[in-house]
């Protein structure tokens, strides 16, 4: 009976707010705070640098070359043998056709005289003069010599064009080109070279080149070197002219031979 009146009065005191019953607490570690903590301590950050241990990547590679050859000199090794001298080694010459180049004699005038400046292109040909002296006739060779007898002596006389016959790379040197030529080079040539008649005129040996198509002088890298005023190397006369220019102005390079072999 006083258990059943004792009920009876807690559920009276619960109804008029005088008695207040406390929650249980929860377990240890049974929170959202507690939770939420062990969650975020697990989580990793996944998109940060790595860590690195061997050696840095290697530099990129060197542009490649760009730059074509360029000739630098042309000189005379004998009355033969013309050599060029290049800004970089060449590719083999082996297949380059000879008829690509072409010498000519070339006179600067700068117009003193009046007329128009300019530069004319003549064969080399014209200048160049081996001296001959025949055999005197059979039967003048006792003296006094008989009447019908007449010996001029010797005299000069044109050689054939000088062409370019072949070209090879230099042995040791791969930045060297040989010419060889079909007509050997004389005196007479380079006199006009070194002491010219007038001094409004100036004289000077030039090479001529063409370049395109598959036979021509080309880089390692296989670029090509350029022409050098070949019109006169596409044009099959003995003569062309550059008027209204200043001497030499369409040389690009200007490269002149010089004579040193007399």
């Amino acid at each position: 009976m006083l258990g059943l009146r004792f009920s009876r009065l807690v559920h009276a005191a619960i109804a008029s707010g005088a008695l207040v019953l406390g929650a249980c607490p929860a377990e240890p570690g049974d929170t959202d705070s507690d939770t939420d903590t062990a969650t975020t301590g697990e989580t990793t950050d996944t998109d940060g640098p790595l860590p690195t241990t061997g050696p840095p990547d290697p530099p990129p590679p060197p542009p490649g070359d760009i730059t074509p050859p360029g000739l630098l000199a042309v000189t005379m090794i004998d009355a033969f043998t013309l050599q060029l001298s290049f800004t970089e080694p060449v590719a083999s010459v082996e297949t380059v056709n000879p008829k690509r180049f072409r010498l000519s004699l070339a006179r600067g005038y700068f117009g003193t005289y009046g007329g128009q400046p300019g530069t004319y292109l003549r064969s080399p040909q014209y200048y160049n003069f081996t001296e001959y002296c025949p055999p005197p006739p059979p039967g003048c060779y006792y003296e006094p010599q008989p009447y019908y007898c007449y010996y001029g002596g010797c005299y000069y006389q044109q050689t054939p064009p000088i062409e370019v016959a072949d070209l090879f790379n230099h042995y040791y040197d791969p930045t060297l080109v040989v010419l060889s030529l079909t007509t050997p080079i004389q005196p007479s040539l380079c006199n006009i070279l070194n002491a010219p008649e007038d001094p409004v005129f100036d004289f000077v040996l030039h090479l001529h080149y063409a370049s395109g198509g598959l036979s021509q002088i080309t880089d390692l890298a296989g670029l090509p070197l350029p022409s050098l005023s070949d019109p006169w190397v596409k044009n099959d006369s003995n003569y062309y002219n550059y008027l209204n220019s200043a001497p030499f102005s369409n040389f690009n390079p200007f490269l002149p031979i010089p004579c040193t072999l007399f």
